[in-house]
C-alpha cells in the first residue's frame, strides 16, 4: 500500500510540472500579442486626443478671424476643448505644445536642411496674423494672455521617442505624429468672363490678333444698320 501511494503521488507532481510548464509557454506566446493589442488601442487613443486639441484651434480660429489661440488654457476657458488631454504614451502624460515659431523651424529644417532662417508667420500654410499670433481684436480680448514671441499654439504631439506600429501620415515615431490645424489656402481666380491661359476658344465678337479692329469673324452674325440694303426699318411718313 505504501509503495503505490508514492507511486501516485509521483505521478500527480509530474503532471502538475507538465501543467505549469505548458502554462508557461502560452502565457509566453499570448504576452506579445497582448503587449501588441495595449499599443493599438492607446494609438487610436493618442490620435483621437490628438485631434481633439486640433478641432479646438479650428473653432477658436472661426471666432477670432483665423487667429491662433496663445496657450491650451485659453482653449479650455473659451470652452473649445472639454479638457486637457493626457498624452498615453509617456508615464506623465504631457503633450509637447507646438507653436507657430517651432513648426516654423521644423518645416525649414526639413526643407532645407536648416539653412536660412524662416519667421514664424512665413510657415507655409499657416495665416499671415499681427506679432504674437494673433489678430488685433483676439489679442486686444486675450490682454496679457497673448501668444509670446514664438506664436499661437498650431496644434500638439507625443513626447514619446519609440517606434509606432501604426504609420500615421508616414510617420513611425510617436514623437512625429503632429497635430495641428492650418487653414486651407485660398485659390484667387480672375474676374469673371476672363480667360486664363491654358484656356482656348473665342468670346462671339472677339476679334483674332492681327485682325483690323471691327473687323467680322467668320461665324459671327452679320448684321445690317437701318437704311442699309435689305433692312427692315419703316419708312418715314411722307
Amino acid at each position: 500500500m505504501g509503495c503505490s501511494r508514492r507511486d501516485d503521488r509521483g505521478y500527480a507532481m509530474a503532471a502538475l510540472l507538465v501543467t505549469v510548464a505548458v502554462m508557461g509557454v502560452i502565457i509566453g506566446m499570448a504576452l506579445p500579442v497582448w503587449r501588441t493589442v495595449i499599443q493599438r488601442e492607446k494609438e487610436e487613443e493618442l490620435i483621437f486626443r490628438g485631434r481633439q486639441y486640433a478641432r479646438a484651434i479650428q473653432l477658436f480660429q472661426r471666432k477670432y478671424a483665423n487667429a491662433y489661440p496663445p496657450s491650451i488654457d485659453v482653449l479650455v476657458e473659451q470652452r473649445f476643448l472639454r479638457k486637457k488631454y493626457k498624452d498615453p504614451m509617456t508615464e506623465k502624460g504631457e503633450f509637447e505644445i507646438l507653436y507657430q515659431g517651432t513648426l516654423a523651424q521644423q518645416r525649414a529644417a526639413a526643407m532645407g536642411g536648416g539653412r536660412g532662417q524662416t519667421s514664424p508667420t512665413a510657415t507655409p500654410g499657416l495665416a499671415q496674423q499681427a506679432p504674437g499670433g494673433l489678430a488685433p481684436q483676439a489679442a486686444s480680448s486675450f490682454g496679457s494672455q497673448a501668444a509670446g514671441p514664438q506664436g499661437g499654439v498650431v496644434g500638439v504631439a507625443s513626447k514619446s521617442t519609440k517606434q509606432s506600429i501604426r504609420v500615421y501620415d508616414g510617420r513611425t515615431v510617436y514623437n512625429q505624429w503632429q497635430f495641428t490645424w492650418t487653414p486651407a489656402n485660398v485659390v484667387r481666380t480672375g474676374p469673371a468672363g476672363s480667360v486664363g491661359p491654358g484656356q482656348r476658344g473665342m468670346q462671339p465678337g472677339m476679334s483674332r490678333p492681327g485682325s483690323a479692329p471691327g473687323a467680322q469673324q467668320p461665324g459671327a452674325p452679320r448684321g445690317r444698320g437701318a437704311g442699309g440694303p435689305g433692312s427692315m426699318s419703316p419708312r418715314p411718313p411722307g
